[in-house]
């Protein structure tokens, strides 16, 4: 995730980042409890709801808005922000794929280096589904799919001229994704993975978040979203809308949506719900959630494959993550950031 929060407009940069100073805080928290929700959902299950999948789409949702931020608000330069998005995933991922490829090797989800490739190279939403599936790998599909949208939204910031325009286009694009989706799994009968692990489907949470943000940016937002409420009730309502008797389709006609109006409404929340995400258990969390959702795929399958007593397998993520997190990637995001 980004280091950049939202702005009202093309803000000077020395004024965006302290914006971003003082607005970080509950974003980190958004994150953090993302984090959570994935953990909650792999490791001590909800009955009624897959929290797993539901954490994945905050994730996605906060990206969207994020990335509406810098490249379609803050303009930020195109080459520096690869090399930023670079430093902040890469180094992380290829020390956890290396070291789950050997750490693994005996299992029953040991893989090689045929699969290590798709996820080192972000195509792993696709090879998972159309070739060979590595159980420790499995969650690389949703960096894939932010990856990927990383590039779209950057050429849409270099070819799409008006900020109108862009709204546009993203609405009519996370339209049509949404669409490709509920055929996939309506129509044409695919499973989950099939149909919601491909970026032509999945990449509408984040397109449509970055539209709602633009829109929020122009003034353009109806005033009913920008009521104090509506971030909690939107997520609330999302919550709901993602319960397992509700189909699945639905999840991410209706429910997506919420979530993407929810994370750019938090500007205008109460402090109820801003101070909670922005305390610092909850930031914290913000802050390790990268390292944390790399690591917690491995141990995870022992505990839903192999049963596997859930306790001891989460502090061994937590070891593992926070190990990446202050050894790899801070680290190296930090000397990347200041050498390249």
């Amino acid at each position: 995730m980004t280091d950049i929060s939202a702005t009202a407009g093309v803000l000077p940069r020395t004024t965006a980042d302290k914006a971003a100073r003082t607005r970080l805080a509950y974003l980190d928290g958004w994150r953090g409890l993302s984090i959570a929700l994935v953990l909650i959902g792999h490791f001590f299950p909800v009955p009624g709801i897959n929290l797993g999948v539901l954490g994945v789409e905050f994730f996605f949702v906060l990206s969207g808005r994020l990335m509406g931020e810098i490249l379609f608000i803050e303009r930020f330069p195109l080459k520096k922000f690869f090399k930023r998005r670079f430093s902040r995933i890469y180094p992380a991922l290829l020390v956890f794929v290396i070291a789950a490829m050997i750490g693994l090797s005996g299992t029953f989800i040991a893989f090689k280096w045929k699969a290590a490739l798709t996820a080192l190279t972000f195509t792993y939403n696709y090879a998972g589904i159309l070739i060979n599936r590595a159980g420790a790998l499995d969650h690389i599909w949703s960096l894939a799919i932010e990856e990927h949208s990383y590039v779209i939204l950057a050429l849409i910031s270099v070819v799409v001229s008006g900020r109108g325009n862009v709204v546009r286009l993203l609405v009519a694009l996370s339209v049509l994704a949404m669409a490709n989706g509920a055929i996939s799994y309506w129509v044409l009968g695919m499973d989950y993975e099939t149909s919601y692990w491909r970026t032509d489907v999945h990449i509408a949470s984040i397109l449509l978040s970055a539209a709602i943000c633009l829109l929020k940016a122009d003034g353009r937002l109806p005033a009913f979203f920008r009521n104090r409420h509506v971030a909690l009730g939107a997520a609330a309502g999302a919550v709901l809308l993602f319960l397992d008797p509700v189909p699945t389709p639905v999840h991410y006609l209706l429910g997506v949506p919420l979530l993407a109006l929810a994370v750019n409404a938090l500007d205008f929340a109460g402090g109820y719900l801003t101070g909670l995400l922005s305390s610092r258990p909850m930031v914290m969390l913000g802050l390790w959630s990268y390292s944390l959702y790399l690591w917690q795929q491995p141990f995870y399958k022992f505990v839903y494959d192999r049963g596997v007593t859930p306790i001891p397998m989460l502090a061994a993520v937590f070891a593992c993550a926070l190990a990446s997190y202050y050894i790899v990637e801070k680290p190296a995001r930090g000397w990347l950031n200041r050498n390249w």
